[in-house]
């Protein structure tokens, strides 16, 4: 996936929800938890997204969260700009780093 253009990239996932969030907030390291829950939205609730990251039902650019703690930065950012998150099996957010 990392070797798709950006365009590409956008015209793959038109349609998914996109979210903003700060460059600042990513380059210090921010918990996955916190990142999907209070920054983003993509769960409404930091227990739900810890319950559903535990179970295995959460990947970050097709990489399979196994660890409620873990923390992202900036490092493997897909056209060094966006995160691509899944929840469940057919559910995509597109994190737009700005």
């Amino acid at each position: 996936m990392s070797k798709l253009d950006e365009e590409t990239l956008l015209s793959v996932f038109e349609g998914v929800p996109q979210m903003q969030i700060s460059r600042d907030e990513l380059t210090s390291g921010i918990s996955v938890i916190e990142l999907l829950s209070d920054k983003t939205n993509v769960f409404p609730s930091r227990g739900e997204a810890r319950k559903l990251i535990q179970g295995g039902g959460v990947s970050i650019n097709k990489q399979k969260l196994t660890d409620a703690n873990a923390t992202q930065n900036t490092d493997g950012l897909l056209q060094n700009k966006y995160l691509l998150v899944q929840k469940g099996k057919k559910n995509y957010y597109l994190l737009i780093v700005n």
